[in-house]
């Protein structure tokens, strides 16, 4: 059975249930949820962890667009536009090979589940990933050639990632922070010289230079943690999504489609969302329970 038998295979079972429960699934791999998962993570959970959720996301997003150009496969709706699901449309945009979900699934969420003690949650972050691939073929907006290739070059990436983590920290490499500042700011601009036509491009540069000054500073700053009640969980994580994503959409309306304003958005956002958030919630925090004196 080729790809193309399979998706016509999927046209025979699709029903309006199963057309929203993928329809939701396919959700799960889009940039907004990501933003949601890794800020609520950096706030709620662990700094490194969603500071390093971060990088990987953005640096993975990015070889997802060069990876795309280098294919330059058409998707099936292109070649054949009567089995495209309307829904899925506002998911698809570009090339096809490889499917930017499936990796970058694959990479965050397989990182995910390698931080979690308990097999139960671990299986359960693993099966995201088959989910949100198999959504993608049973939408009609990739081939099943693209998920699958989306999947291992996603498990390719993670290796690298965790081994250079590993190494990293066996070595115990400490850079001072005028080193860590240029460094970052010599691979946003290399990224966002050599990128600037991508479509994750921009916002990759952008997205490592603000997160990672951001990150930085937090650190010398000091003063926040991670630890609240779950109300305070709550409303740290539903705030923090909120102001995101509508600086998101304020910035894009105000700044237009230009390369530059993608860097400078997502430059914004990442410090915003490192930095910003965390010294303004720690400074509420003080104000709503002064120390007795």
């Amino acid at each position: 059975m080729n790809g193309l038998d399979l998706l016509l295979a999927l046209e025979t079972v699709r029903n309006r249930a199963l057309d929203g429960f993928f329809c939701a699934v396919t959700y799960l791999g889009s940039e907004e949820a990501y933003l949601g998962l890794i800020i609520i993570a950096y706030l709620c959970v662990s700094r490194r962890l969603g500071f390093r959720l971060l990088m990987m996301f953005a640096l993975s997003a990015y070889a997802v667009s060069v990876l795309k150009g280098l294919f330059a496969t058409d998707r099936p709706f292109v070649m054949y536009p009567d089995i495209v699901h309307p829904l899925a449309l506002s998911t698809a945009d570009g090339y096809s090979m490889p499917s930017g979900h499936a990796l970058l699934s694959t990479v965050v969420w397989g990182y995910i589940a390698l931080q979690l003690r308990s097999r139960r949650w671990r299986l359960a972050a693993l099966a995201v990933i088959p989910l949100v691939s198999f959504s993608r073929v049973y939408l009609h907006v990739h081939w099943p050639a693209d998920v699958l290739a989306g999947i291992a070059i996603g498990a390719c990436l993670l290796v690298v990632y965790v081994s250079v983590l590993a190494f990293t920290e066996k070595r115990e490499l400490r850079l001072s922070p005028v080193v860590y500042g240029a460094m970052l700011a010599m691979t946003a601009a290399l990224l966002y010289t050599y990128g600037r036509h991508l479509a994750n491009g921009p916002p990759t540069a952008g997205a490592l230079l603000g997160g990672g000054l951001g990150y930085l500073a937090l650190g010398y700053v000091g003063g926040y943690t991670e630890r609240a009640s779950p109300a305070g969980q709550i409303i740290k994580a539903v705030s923090a999504v909120a102001v995101l994503l509508a600086g998101r959409y304020l910035l894009t309306s105000w700044l237009g489609p230009a390369p530059w304003a993608g860097l400078l958005t997502y430059m914004t956002l990442a410090f915003v969302g490192t930095f910003g958030l965390p010294v303004a919630i720690t400074l509420s925090a003080r104000i709503a329970t002064p120390s007795n004196r």
